[in-house]
């Protein structure tokens, strides 16, 4: 694996922690609403699958486009029910141009 790559890989990695971050904070007790039932079930087991991929050498494979394209969905649906989760959309998207553009190098 090159300088290059591992670089980026680690660079995913920080990423999708930050997300899984943001999505931790957003799940706190004390909002206990319904919408947060939500991130807990589906974007952080989309973000922790993801992650496994990138941190054993995978960040090519077609499960982490996969999942990161369900959190982004996801995401985008609670940012369109409250503008607060815009933060997280926007960070799955750049884990998103990070791993789409692995994959594009990947394929050469």
């Amino acid at each position: 694996m090159k300088n290059s790559e591992k670089t980026k890989h680690k660079e995913i990695l920080s990423e999708i922690h930050e997300a899984i971050s943001l999505c931790e904070e957003y799940c706190l007790p004390m909002n206990g609403q319904t919408i947060y039932k939500e991130i807990s079930e589906t974007i952080i087991p989309c973000l922790f699958d993801a992650r496994t991929y990138v941190e054993v050498g995978f960040p090519h494979a077609p499960s982490v486009n996969l999942s990161i394209s369900e959190a982004m969905f996801l995401a985008s649906d609670l940012t369109d029910k409250d503008p607060k989760f815009s933060t997280l959309f926007a960070k799955l998207r750049i884990i998103k141009e990070h791993t789409d553009s692995l994959s594009i190098n990947q394929g050469k």
